[in-house]
């Protein structure tokens, strides 16, 4: 087992630590957040034929005549597949979406146009090829659409519904258990008893992992049984592709994690990653499913869920939009704490300015996250951050 290690190490164990996630075939109503597991390619240009861009009239650009009679043959309306041949004095009426006559090579916008008895003249015009939407102009036949390792949004999969693809290879959705440790955790339907504290990791995980398109398949309480939390982690490990706990990996006497994963004939990775809060991060894996042990106090196990966490899950579903991505912003205001290691502290990012929250900054408070987008990175060794320095952020 690797021991205080660096985060950029972590993600390297969770790398070579991981199975590969199952492809399934859905319906495209079915896509969104899942993770494109082919390449797609366009089957039909589109627009797949030529089409009016708007009201009007459309005709031969050489027979135009400004302030000229010309006689209306016919109106073509969106869906119609018009065949007719014009005469040289002759116009067709066509409405926005509708295909144009392969004989017709411009629009001229009714408000460029007077109307009366069957007749139209042209006041205005424009150039050959004005207000048509030309086959294949978007993109076109064989063209690669979509690559593989895309996550389907809204956009992604309109793209598939207009080119008629409905059915899809994406990787499947993994299955996810959250254990929350501590004989002295109480949930916040319970009433609160002496000695007890209301869980908020719970709710904090299991809400920021919706936030992120994810569910949590099981949620339990665990006390502090090393036997027992065994037992409960063997059982998952055969249920869910991945394993996140709170609380009991430190050196109390009730940090049980420790022991209940060798109860359990698993294998410890690495214990303890070189930050702060949080350092005592413990990831492990029982039959290959992997377990991500973080602190039980609430900011901590933020930090090293958003940090470690989502990592670890990004390269399970091969999300590539899941791990935090680092930028860079002005500092405007103080903070005199460094240490030894590298620590975490929450921000608030706005044009390139990054704001510290007044409140307290410990490992369990919650309160001065609100309203943070950010957490700032303070290099170990540091004695503080100083307003006006340019300064590490992972944004949230």
């Amino acid at each position: 087992m690797r021991k205080n290690i660096e985060i950029e190490e972590a993600y390297k164990i969770f790398e070579n630590n991981i199975k590969d996630v199952e492809i399934e075939e859905i319906d495209i109503s079915k896509g969104l957040g899942y993770i494109l597991a082919e390449d797609i390619y366009s089957p039909i240009n589109q627009p797949p034929f030529s089409k009016s861009a708007m009201d009007g009239i459309t005709l031969n650009f050489k027979n135009l005549k400004e302030n000229f009679e010309f006689t209306i043959n016919s109106t073509i309306y969106a869906g119609d597949d018009c065949s007719f041949n014009l005469k040289d004095n002759e116009v067709y009426r066509i409405m926005t979406g509708a295909k144009i006559p392969v004989h017709c090579d411009i629009v001229i916008p009714q408000e460029n146009c007077i109307f009366y008895n069957g007749k139209v003249i042209i006041k205005k015009f424009g150039k050959k090829g004005s207000n048509i939407c030309f086959l294949g102009e978007d993109f076109q036949k064989g063209e690669l659409l979509l690559k593989k390792g895309e996550k389907l949004d809204y956009i992604n999969l309109a793209l598939l519904s207009s080119i008629g693809v409905t059915k899809i290879k994406v990787y499947k959705k993994i299955k996810i258990a959250l254990l929350i440790s501590g004989d002295e955790v109480s949930s916040p339907w319970e009433t609160l008893k002496a000695g007890k504290i209301f869980d908020s990791n719970g709710m904090l995980l299991t809400q920021r992992l919706k936030e992120l398109g994810y569910e949590v398949s099981i949620f339990e309480y665990l006390e502090d049984s090393a036997l027992k939390t065994s037992i409960k982690l063997k059982e998952l490990a055969s249920q869910v592709d991945i394993i996140f706990t709170t609380g009991g990996v430190s050196v109390g006497e009730k940090d049980i994690f420790h022991e209940a994963i060798e109860l359990a004939r698993g294998k410890k990775l690495f214990w303890r990653v070189n930050l702060k809060p949080g350092t005592p991060a413990l990831f492990s894996t029982i039959d290959n499913c992997p377990i991500l042990s973080l602190s039980g106090n609430p900011f901590a196990a933020c930090v090293t869920f958003e940090l470690l966490g989502r990592y670890i899950l990004g390269a399970l579903q091969k999300d590539p939009l899941l791990p935090l991505k680092k930028n860079s912003g002005v500092l405007i205001s103080d903070f005199p704490k460094g240490g030894d290691k590298r620590r975490f502290i929450r921000g608030r990012y706005s044009n390139g300015k990054v704001e510290i929250p007044n409140g307290l900054h410990s490992s369990y408070a919650l309160g001065s996250m609100r309203g943070c987008n950010v957490l700032i990175d303070i290099p170990a060794g540091s004695e503080g951050i100083k307003s006006g320095e340019e300064i590490v952020i992972w944004e949230l």
